[in-house]
């Protein structure tokens, strides 16, 4: 009984602790970027001001894989973009369920997307393009985020 509540404890201590650590802030350009956690839910926000508050993307798990916000990745690409996942978006029958999208940090913010997948794929940046990869090396599931055009590629 007594490591019942013990554990019980723990877990309550622990659980807004870890929601702190998950939430996040970021300065992209002139944009603020944040991950808000409430409860379950995770927010990706983007604002300018206090007034201009646009959240973009939300789910049970949102992560900024790709900021190209500084201006080498924004020469190299062509505008600021941030390549975000989401898990537990659809279903798979082997891996874990994944979008990625991309969102330009434009007047309005755009998120597009979502390029769906069942594995974890490396983002990297290069020349006019943000990339999405299973095997950097080479080989498997490949999507490159173009500006003007959006996400084109394969899946494996």
């Amino acid at each position: 009984m007594r490591v019942a509540r013990l554990v019980a404890g723990l877990v309550v201590l622990t659980s807004p602790a870890l929601a702190e650590v998950r939430a996040e802030a970021h300065v992209v350009g002139d944009w603020q970027v944040q991950i808000v956690v409430a409860g379950y839910l995770e927010t990706l926000t983007l604002r300018r001001s206090a007034q201009d508050k646009v959240e973009v993307l939300s789910g049970a798990d949102v992560e900024i894989v790709l900021f190209a916000g500084d201006p080498d990745s924004v020469a190299l690409i062509g505008q600021p973009v941030l390549l975000v996942e989401v898990t537990g978006t659809h279903s798979c029958d082997m891996g874990d369920a994944r979008a990625y999208w991309a969102v330009t940090l434009g007047a309005p913010p755009a998120a597009d997307g979502p390029v769906t997948t069942c594995q974890k794929l490396t983002p990297s940046a290069t020349a006019g393009m943000a990339v999405l990869e299973a095997d950097p090396m080479g080989g498997g599931e490949f999507w490159a985020w173009t500006p003007g055009k959006g996400w084109s590629g394969q899946a494996e």
